[in-house]
Parts: structure tokens; sequence; C-alpha cells
């Protein structure tokens, strides 16, 4: 996954770079970073975006935000 790909399934999310961030468990920055095209995208990351898209697709978003208390 690169920068524009991570950022893509930002904004289907519909969420902030920060909150992305925090989703992803990742320092702001870093997330940055990555969705600038500063730093590779690291394969977790990736892998975490891919997941997050695919609960958002299954309607399970709602579920994901209770159980981590967002």
């Amino acid at each position: 996954m690169d920068a524009h790909q991570l950022e893509a399934v930002r904004e289907r999310l519909g969420y902030t770079q920060e909150q992305m961030a925090d989703r992803l468990q990742c320092d702001f920055v870093g997330y940055r970073r990555y969705a600038r095209g500063g730093r590779p995208v690291p394969r977790y990351i990736a892998r975490c975006a891919v997941l997050l898209e695919f609960i958002h697709q299954n309607g399970l978003q709602k579920k994901l935000d209770k159980v981590l208390d967002v």
C-alpha cells in the first residue's frame, strides 16, 4: 500500500488523519508521514487500514467503536 491508497481508505472511512492514526494505534506525526509519502507505509499499518475498511463495509463500525471505547 502506498500513501495515496492509505489516504483513499481514510477518506472512504470519513476519518480525519488524527482519527485514522488513533484507529491504527500509531503516532499522528508518523501517520502524516506515511500519508504524504515521506515514509513507506509499514505492512502492519496497511493491513490494519484494510481491516478497518472491511469492518466499515460490513456494518461493524459501531461495534468496533464500542469495543475500543471511542
